[in-house]
């Protein structure tokens, strides 16, 4: 197995995958369930100077996901302080304490959970505005490493990223959970949290992707890619945009932390596949091609769709999704119909049908009207 052991701005974390801030860090024990089964570092559930009062209910499935009205931590900053930073530290976790909302939460406690154990800090706020503040009032208290959370559902996530790390932030997360977001239970005609809530888990991995790699492209910064992971593939996209490490949060509610050990051996297996021998290797490795992309390249010239008649099933997945009709079935597409959307490429449950530059496995044959 590849060695996965990844160095997060001076943190040696024996996996790249992190612990997102969640209801699974809700203590110093969750923590260090989650850094036994495999958890490189864990991020404590948001600490605020005064412990939150969540609403019943406040977590429902949504869409593949979660959808949460959580609020900050429900225990005091002094029981964090006091006990679960320091339990999970002597049970081995790094911790990386997350603190918020305000500029006046991390004036208040900054100093405070570092010496308690912290290994680092973690500020977010539901104002993204004022998380640059936040981290300026960090770094100037604290001397561990200071990441800032950055969240998609404002306009101007690279700007404030820039301006977190002008002010001293050693690192971005990215993103937060997308919202205000909403659904509604059909029989008591009612919201399914009373209200809105935010969507996390993996409706929102290509956001989380989009935002991972333009803040990697604009600044080069670490980044813990936080939004939507769940299986090995979904790390090594994370990894491809850019991340550093891998903040997982939703995966595991849903799953269990067994998660952490099976994404250990499949994340090992699928890096070595593709000719990798580090996460470090692969960050950043799918950066080049977006750049192109964005240039405006003509993609359909020199694509070609390939057919693997061993691997092909014969669902007729492919020929259904077709907008346009012009594949008539695996092996067989109507080339003048065809705009290379690639949908039904995408859409293959056998990956037995590629769209790729060049010769593939087995050309299709072109079918005539």
């Amino acid at each position: 197995m590849i060695d996965l052991a990844t160095n997060l701005c001076g943190l040696k974390l024996r996996t790249p995958f992190v612990l997102a801030s969640g209801p699974l860090s809700f203590d110093g024990d969750a923590l260090a369930r989650a850094t036994r089964a495999g958890a490189g570092a864990g991020v404590t559930k948001t600490i605020g100077v005064r412990a939150a009062v969540n609403p019943v209910p406040h977590i429902a499935r949504s869409s593949g996901g979660l959808l949460n009205a959580e609020r900050w931590s429900d225990l005091s900053p002094e029981r964090w302080i006091e006990r679960e930073i320091p339990r999970a530290r002597q049970a081995g976790t790094v911790v990386i304490a997350s603190v918020g909302l305000t500029r006046e939460d991390v004036r208040a406690l900054a100093g405070a959970l570092a010496e308690a154990g912290a290994c680092a800090l973690e500020v977010v706020s539901y104002d993204g505005s004022a998380v640059p503040g936040m981290v300026e009032e960090a770094v100037r208290r604290a001397s561990v490493p200071v990441f800032a959370k950055v969240s998609a559902n404002a306009p101007g996530v690279v700007e404030t990223a820039r301006a977190c790390l002008a002010n001293g932030a050693s690192a971005i997360t990215a993103i937060d959970s997308v919202g205000p977001a909403l659904r509604f239970d059909l029989a008591s005609r009612r919201p399914r949290l009373g209200g809105y809530g935010w969507l996390s888990g993996r409706p929102i991995l290509p956001i989380a992707l989009r935002v991972v790699a333009d803040i990697a492209r604009e600044t080069g910064c670490p980044i813990i890619g936080t939004g939507g992971v769940e299986t090995a593939d979904d790390v090594l996209e994370m990894l491809y945009a850019g991340a550093t490490a891998v903040g997982v949060c939703t995966a595991p509610v849903l799953h269990g932390v067994s998660v952490f050990g099976d994404l250990l051996r499949d994340v090992s297996a699928r890096l070595a596949s593709l000719g990798f021998q580090s996460p470090g290797e692969a960050t950043g490795a799918g950066l080049p091609a977006l750049v192109a992309a964005s240039n405006g390249t003509q993609v359909r010239e020199g694509w070609t769709f390939a057919w693997s008649r061993t691997a092909c099933t014969q669902c007729g997945v492919c020929v259904r999704v077709c907008p346009y009709g012009a594949r008539r079935s695996a092996e067989t597409i109507v080339e003048a119909d065809c705009r290379g959307c690639g949908l039904c490429a995408s859409s293959c449950p056998a990956a037995a049908l590629l769209l790729q530059r060049g010769g593939g496995l087995v050309p299709v044959k072109e079918a005539r009207p």
